[in-house]
């Protein structure tokens, strides 16, 4: 299945200094006090929450595997490993953000100038709209904005959804 990869895949995402660098120490993440990890994991909740609600209405299946990626954020190696003890505290602030997500301009800076960042967005938002098995009208917009403003060329974005079904 498809969205266990995606699911599997966030573990092994390096998220260093923006928007491309190696692994760097614990200290470096932090940027004017704030855990650029934690800003960076409120991007994807919010991009995940977007893709969500594509088609204007939110589906428990789409619900459930948000759920599982926000669980694999708190993976061994991943972005939010280190908050384990606040983890909680920290899952009350995602769905915070789920519920009243980022602005798509600031998703897309995030994205600016990196095209793996960019591929690796599109396909968490493709994956979560495919989830139901059907593509609606709304939800194929949505996509097809999300690629124009993360630059995807059209080869990249063709395979994405290959993967999912939804060409």
């Amino acid at each position: 299945m498809p969205s266990k990869r995606i699911i599997s895949g966030l573990t092994k995402r390096k998220f260093g200094n923006y928007p491309d660098t190696p692994e760097v120490s614990e200290l470096s993440f932090l940027r004017n006090g704030v855990d650029i990890r934690l800003e960076y994991a409120k991007i994807l909740v919010s991009l995940w929450s977007h893709a969500c609600m594509a088609d204007g209405a939110f589906h428990e299946k789409e619900g459930n595997l948000v759920g599982e990626m926000v669980k694999a954020l708190f993976e061994p190696g991943s972005i939010l490993s280190d908050y384990k003890d606040s983890k909680a505290e920290v899952v009350d602030v995602l769905s915070e953000v789920f519920d009243s997500p980022l602005p798509m301009k600031t998703i897309t800076k995030v994205v600016e100038g990196n095209d793996q960042y960019a591929l690796n967005f599109y396909e968490d938002a493709v994956c979560i709209v495919s989830t139901d098995g059907k593509l609606k009208k709304d939800e194929r917009e949505f996509l097809d904005e999300l690629a124009v403003e993360f630059q995807l060329s059209q080869i990249d974005k063709h395979q994405v959804e290959k993967r999912y079904d939804i060409h």
